[in-house]
């Protein structure tokens, strides 16, 4: 074999093992399925509870999730606290959990759940939220926003507004049964 033939094919075969190579790195970093990266991405954030503890939303990994994203401050969210609190309460023994994620101030979120009678987790941290906000799609920072988990933690639903009538409860009667 001539020495021009040997290196013509050797720096063949070295370009489509470079060409091999990006494409196995392209492969290797493209998200399979963004919504699950984001998901699972959400679920490391560590958020504080209103006791001051850091909470992970991995805590309830194997529950559907109700994560809804509000504030005090927000008359729409203000309006939908009551049918949250109902889907709580309605089927937290189907393994559903509502968490409630505030862009506001601790304080004055301890003082609604007390006077409103919130009973499930309160979580608080505006930077974070707004991050797990736009990862989840919201991209505005508009609220309220909330996102369903299924037990999987895949994403179901994301509402972008306040939940109305009986829209939740019907949602969650679809997504608990599974």
């Amino acid at each position: 074999m001539s020495v021009t033939l040997r290196n013509s094919l050797l720096a063949g075969i070295g370009v489509c093992a470079l060409a091999l190579g990006f494409w196995v790195a392209l492969v290797l970093r493209a998200p399979s399925d963004p919504e699950a990266d984001a998901a699972t991405l959400a679920l490391q954030f560590s958020l504080v509870d209103l006791d001051g503890r850091p909470r992970k939303l991995a805590e309830w990994r194997g529950k559907v999730q109700v994560l809804n994203f509000w504030a005090t401050w927000c008359p729409p969210c203000r309006e939908e606290i009551p049918l949250l609190i109902a889907a709580q309460k309605r089927f937290a023994d189907q393994g559903v959990q509502v968490i409630g994620i505030a862009v506001d101030q601790p304080a004055e979120v301890a003082n609604y759940r007390k006077s409103h009678g919130i009973g499930y987790p309160l979580l608080v941290n505006d930077a974070i939220a707004l991050k797990m906000m736009e990862l989840f799609g919201n991209r505005s920072g508009s609220l309220p926003f909330t996102v369903v988990l299924d037990r999987q933690n895949r994403v179901v639903s994301r509402k972008l507004g306040a939940f109305r009538g009986d829209e939740l409860e019907r949602l969650l009667e679809s997504i608990a049964k599974r």
